[in-house]
């Protein structure tokens, strides 16, 4: 009876022990797995902040053209520009998933920015071509509303290169920086 009492201690001990060191290492398995996954989301957020970066750079540095040209006596109503949004549209759903939210808002923001400085650079061109194929002479309307739109366009090119130097400053690396001027604290010694 002895004999029987020890032997079934035994085999608790060695079920239970068994169960605690299964669990133990299911356990240790999805935190090896979980660090895994971080790894991968940190390399995409990685990947993808770069490519969107690299986006914010080009469209910041076409508002700085589009300034330029606003600021000068010619009007430039077929501007040679172009502004890049695919990246952002490509990557936005796994960017949002995998930044932080001040990430999300700052580059958000700068696109819906963008998107609203081509609808309105699309708006100038359709005036400015209708009123140079109207048969009459500009006057003194036609100019305010041209010189109205030239400002509208200059107020929200700067919106768009003044949060493209902020996030590139914020985010960017020291290429992005380069790229846009921003001088890093090594470079102004």
């Amino acid at each position: 009876m002895i004999e029987f009492f020890v032997e079934l201690s035994a085999g608790l001990v060695g079920v239970f022990a068994g169960a605690a060191l299964a669990l133990w290492m299911d356990r240790r398995a999805r935190r090896h797995r979980a660090a895994a996954e971080q790894a991968k989301l940190e390399e995409e957020l990685a990947n993808s902040r770069k490519l969107v970066l690299s986006s914010v750079v080009k469209n910041t540095s076409e508002t700085k053209r589009l300034s330029v040209a606003l600021e000068g006596k010619d009007d430039p109503f077929l501007f040679h520009l172009t502004f890049e949004s695919a990246v952002w549209e490509a990557a936005r759903e796994q960017f949002v998933r995998i930044a932080s939210v001040d990430e999300r808002v700052l580059l958000t923001r700068f696109f819906d920015h963008v998107r609203r400085l081509n609808k309105l650079i699309d708006f100038h061109r359709k005036v400015r071509a209708e009123l140079e194929i109207s048969s009459s002479a500009l006057d003194a309307g036609d100019q305010k509303l041209l010189e109205d739109l030239r400002s509208r366009l200059l107020e929200v090119a700067n919106d768009v290169r003044i949060d493209g130097l902020v996030i590139v400053t914020d985010l960017g690396d020291p290429l992005h920086k380069r790229l846009l001027g921003i001088k890093s604290p090594e470079d102004a010694r």
